[in-house]
């Protein structure tokens, strides 16, 4: 195993000497289960051999998620992969209610653990989409933060019921969106493609990656979107960041 020792100077900085010592050696050197974070009532689970520490780095290392926003009510985490997300952006939105949404079995089993001492944050096994219908997980083999999901009939193998944006709100009773975080593998052109409408101008703030290299078109799907409504974009953190200018003053 190759520690990545570059790395060290960078835990010192996000977490100070002696808890970046610590979290340095759990996370990069002896690649433990169990991470406890300062403010965190129970540990996160990371798994051993996975793309789960690629996510740890990302979000808690250098997190990619810190950015200013006023007393957001409502989150939802397109991609919620294994919750940690969703658990930073409750650590630094406290009363924000947090929808959590994954849609690979193993992802979300270990979501459902971590996010277990959040109230705020209610996972939902599921694929945004840009209707309510069946998908499945066409690639299997790939690592466990890159899963792309496409449509399939009923009783095809591994189908699973996708969820619109609009009957997520509708379910939960949901007048608005704050903020929509989106790293959705692809999806993300189907979502834009089609009955966006109806929630999109309910959204203040959308931050989503886009994925152009794995399925051409989306960026095209995702602007031609976007344009129709007056958003402004800028790039917060390497994404993309569209805020609702009729919505946010």
């Amino acid at each position: 195993m190759v520690v990545n020792l570059k790395l060290l100077p960078r835990y010192i900085i996000t977490f100070g000497v002696w808890r970046g010592l610590l979290l340095f050696s759990q996370v990069e050197w002896l690649e433990s289960e169990h991470i406890r974070l300062s403010g965190l009532l129970s540990p996160i689970r990371l798994r051993k051999r996975s793309t789960d520490k690629l996510v740890f780095r990302e979000v808690f290392l250098h997190q990619s998620y810190n950015f200013s926003w006023n007393n957001p009510a409502i989150i939802i985490d397109g991609g919620g992969n294994i919750g940690l997300t969703s658990i930073f952006l409750s650590m630094k939105f406290p009363m924000a209610k947090i929808f959590s949404v994954e849609p690979s079995e193993s992802n979300f089993a270990i979501l459902s653990s971590n996010v277990r001492a959040f109230p705020n944050i209610t996972p939902v096994q599921s694929a945004l989409w840009n209707k309510d219908t069946t998908l499945r997980i066409h690639n299997l083999n790939e690592h466990e933060w890159a899963f792309s999901v496409e449509e399939c009939l009923p009783d095809s193998p591994g189908a699973f019921q996708a969820i619109s944006i609009s009957s997520l709100m509708q379910k939960h009773n949901l007048e608005y969106i704050d903020i929509l975080k989106l790293d959705i593998e692809g999806a993300e052109k189907e979502l834009f493609s089609d009955n966006y409408k109806p929630w999109i101008k309910h959204t203040r703030c959308v931050l989503i990656e886009i994925h152009d290299w794995l399925k051409p078109g989306c960026s095209q799907a995702v602007f031609k979107a976007f344009s129709e409504l007056n958003f402004k974009a800028s790039i917060c953190n390497g994404m993309i960041m569209l805020v609702n200018t009729d919505l946010v003053k």
